[in-house]
């Protein structure tokens, strides 16, 4: 058996930090213990000390075959982005691309060679396909492991009743479904108009968000609000959370640097879509107790973030490309969270690995540190300070509080395979593989 054996790290047991020693063996962990020998000889050892342990954080949501199928280069900056943000496992929807057969669409994508490091599984998207009936979504579960769905809403009215009969079933299986609302000013509609005003687009927004709702209350169906970014959204998520199982993931914004100057407009998010006068960003302090609650996740930044292009080629490891935010997000998490007190590291390895491992239908192969579970492991350094600034969005260069970006990522380990050592990469040592899930827990 491969053998490495960690000394003297942190690791979250119980919601408390513990100093522990970590035996992988082969892709699982198979030993966590006060104190553990080297089995063999030969076997490596890593000192942590003064350094966290976590396991590999889940992307619950990101269309990598889109954009991995770019080249090579692509997929590197891809795996590497994910490996500095000590992600380990991603997950993708299916929608109807070479055909509009669920199956047939499944079976292609499982046969693509996707080359990433990070497992990976799928969300069956309840849009656009021929057909999509009770058993099929039963079928998905049963035979795919596909245990979460996607839904582009709104709908439209002559859709509902067949939308309500999917997520009956999909309630049945406690199978959760990940609800992409269409944001105001995002792109016509349905609904809408061209010459819409943007009040009008509102008040359709927050009506059709209400409607999904109250229709996820009456089915009984554990549903996310995916991307929320306003205060009105927030609130309305809030007041039916009590009545259901209701989730949603907050975007958290941040620029890094310049990144704002070089974003799509002056009044963005950075996932691009324009900030309307009539709607509120949510405030940091918000953002922070909504994230200490077990039904809010983070959202991941949008790739592709700049209007003109990014940088691909660069000799410095920091300019910004497409992945620029993702890489930094568990540094901006970690300096804006736990170094100023506003949440634990133990509540940072629950919100970004546990909780959506759980939610997910992956737990506990995926995210807890724990005898049997899958070997991702990343060691955290605390004290490693970076030359990165991070500030939020939208604010007069004299109000800014810029913050230093504090730790970082120094070890990977994938089903037991390193694949990052603080200073290299080895991308080709292992791939991902496909993930059968089991419904939310």
């Amino acid at each position: 058996m491969d053998y490495v054996l960690i000394k003297n790290g942190k690791i979250v047991v119980d919601g408390e930090l513990q100093n522990k020693d970590v035996l992988i063996g082969n892709d699982k962990l198979i030993d966590i213990d006060d104190t553990i020998n080297r089995p063999e000889p030969e076997t490596p050892v890593i000192d942590a000390s003064g350094k966290f342990l976590l396991p590999g954080a889940i992307d619950t949501n990101i269309f990598f075959s889109e954009l991995i199928n770019q080249d090579d280069a692509a997929l590197k900056r891809f795996n590497q982005a994910q490996i500095s943000c000590g992600t380990t496992t991603v997950i993708e929807p299916v929608f109807p691309q070479m055909s509009f057969s669920y199956k047939e669409e499944l079976y292609r994508k499982k046969q693509l060679k996707y080359g990433i490091n990070a497992d990976y599984g799928y969300h069956l998207s309840i849009n656009d396909w021929e057909v999509l009936l009770d058993a099929d979504i039963e079928f998905c579960y049963a035979h795919e492991g596909v245990a979460s769905f996607y839904l582009k809403w709104p709908v439209k009215p002559d859709e509902h009743m067949v939308l309500k009969k999917l997520l009956k079933v999909a309630a049945k299986d406690s199978t959760p479904v990940l609800i992409d609302m269409h944001k105001p000013g995002e792109s016509v509609l349905w609904y809408e108009s061209n010459s819409a005003v943007y009040s009008e687009t509102i008040a359709n927004h927050i009506r059709q968000l209400e409607l999904i709702l109250k229709l996820a209350i009456e089915t009984g169906c554990i549903i996310c609000i995916q991307s929320v970014c306003f205060k009105e959204e927030l609130e309305l998520i809030e007041k039916y959370a009590g009545l259901g199982k209701v989730y949603a993931e907050l975007m958290f914004p941040f620029h890094i640097a310049d990144s704002d100057r070089i974003a799509v407009d002056d009044r963005s998010v950075y996932s691009g879509f324009p900030v309307v006068e009539e709607l509120n960003l949510l405030s940091e302090e918000t953002i922070w107790r909504c994230l200490k609650q077990q039904n809010f996740f983070v959202a991941r930044p949008m790739s592709k973030l700049f209007a003109y292009g990014v940088l691909k080629d660069s000799q410095v490891d920091n300019r910004p490309d497409e992945y620029f935010l993702i890489k930094h997000l568990l540094s901006v998490l970690f300096t804006w969270g736990v170094t100023t007190g506003k949440m634990t590291f133990a509540e940072l390895t629950d919100l970004v690995a546990c909780r959506t491992a759980k939610f997910m239908g992956l737990f506990p192969q995926k995210g807890v540190i724990r005898s049997g579970s899958d070997a991702d492991v990343v060691i955290w350094n605390p004290d490693f300070k970076r030359n990165l600034y991070c500030h939020l969005p939208g604010m007069q260069e004299k109000d800014k509080n810029f913050f230093q970006l504090e730790g970082r990522v120094e070890f990977v380990f994938v089903k037991g395979c390193m694949v990052y050592n603080g200073e290299s990469f080895s991308d080709d040592v292992v791939k991902g593989r496909y993930l059968y899930r089991s419904p939310y827990l």
